[in-house]
């Protein structure tokens, strides 16, 4: 049987619950792979700028420099690249403000949000629909 006649012969919200999920999945994989290609550009030019023990502790800039935890130091770089006026008012207060940042970096950092706020929309789409389904869903009886 081929795939698209089993996802035609499924009931709507099964199709949703499992397309988000393989969806996720996927996405979750492109940005992993994405992140671990880009950090290399930002951190040769924003490590020495943002990640040093004026703003973070030595524990802090030990565990950033570990592989999981340094898919959260690429947020760090998104979104100060991203939105530079709002990381500026919580922790990167007194940072100067002519900082390397071409414009590939500004694209390479917006690419990188919109695949964080697509994996996240499948994520809710994920949780939204298989708790629907769980708690409040009655199978149709044939």
């Amino acid at each position: 049987m081929p795939l698209i006649n089993a996802i035609l012969d499924m009931e709507f919200l099964g199709a949703l619950f499992f397309g988000a999920m393989f969806l996720g999945l996927i996405l979750v994989f492109v940005l992993v792979v994405y992140m671990s290609a880009i950090s290399p550009l930002f951190a040769k030019r924003l490590d020495p700028v943002l990640f040093n023990t004026r703003w973070f502790t030595i524990s802090e800039l030990g565990i950033y420099t570990v592989w999981p935890f340094s898919l959260m130091k690429i947020l760090y770089y998104v979104l100060f690249i991203t939105f530079p006026k709002f990381s500026r008012r919580k922790r990167f207060k007194d940072i100067p403000t002519d900082l390397d940042i071409s414009l590939n970096m500004v694209v390479l950092s917006q690419i990188c949000l919109i695949l964080y706020f697509l994996t996240l929309l499948c994520g809710l789409v994920f949780a939204v629909v298989g708790g629907y389904v769980y708690f409040f869903y009655d199978t149709p009886t044939n």
